[in-house]
């Protein structure tokens, strides 16, 4: 009987104090924060402190850059490692140009789309590796193309 009367007693603690923690999560003020007003209200917001008066060039090669950093030197994409990061920065990069690439000059256009698509396929871990060095290389080649697009120096 010494057993069963602490089991008893975590029991009730346990459910009471599950019970009071959901009862905290119903409050309203854990409601969720009025939209932003930089943010228009039929936009997805995929950049951590994007506005919309944001220069769209900018955030782009910015964007680019920051994948860069994980990125092996042109001419190494046989030995690209595909870790979670390097795969989370073409997602990232998806996503600003989801922002931000309507609002790139027109000569950009094709490039976007064509690194949008390549994002999207090096993005995600079932990609084959025996495909991901061609596919780098043609997304250097786009990148190129954008960041040319908008007046920028292109790395390498």
């Amino acid at each position: 009987m010494t057993r069963s009367f602490p089991r008893a007693a975590v029991v009730v603690t346990t459910a009471t104090t599950l019970v009071v923690n959901l009862s905290a999560c119903q409050a309203p003020d854990h409601a969720p924060a009025p939209p932003s007003a930089s943010a228009s209200a039929d936009a997805a917001v995929y950049v951590t402190g994007a506005k919309t008066g944001d220069d769209p060039c900018a955030r782009v090669a910015s964007a680019i850059g920051y994948l860069g950093l994980s990125l092996l030197p042109a001419g190494q994409e046989e030995a690209q490692h595909w870790d979670g990061d390097v795969r989370g920065r073409f997602g990232y990069l998806r996503g600003t140009l989801a922002m931000y690439g309507p609002g790139l000059p027109a000569p950009a256009a094709p490039a976007v789309a064509v690194i949008d698509d390549l994002a999207g396929t090096l993005s995600l871990a079932r990609t084959a590796d025996s495909r991901r060095p061609r596919l780098l290389r043609e997304y250097r080649t786009a990148s190129a193309a954008v960041l040319t697009a908008c007046g920028r120096p292109s790395p390498g």
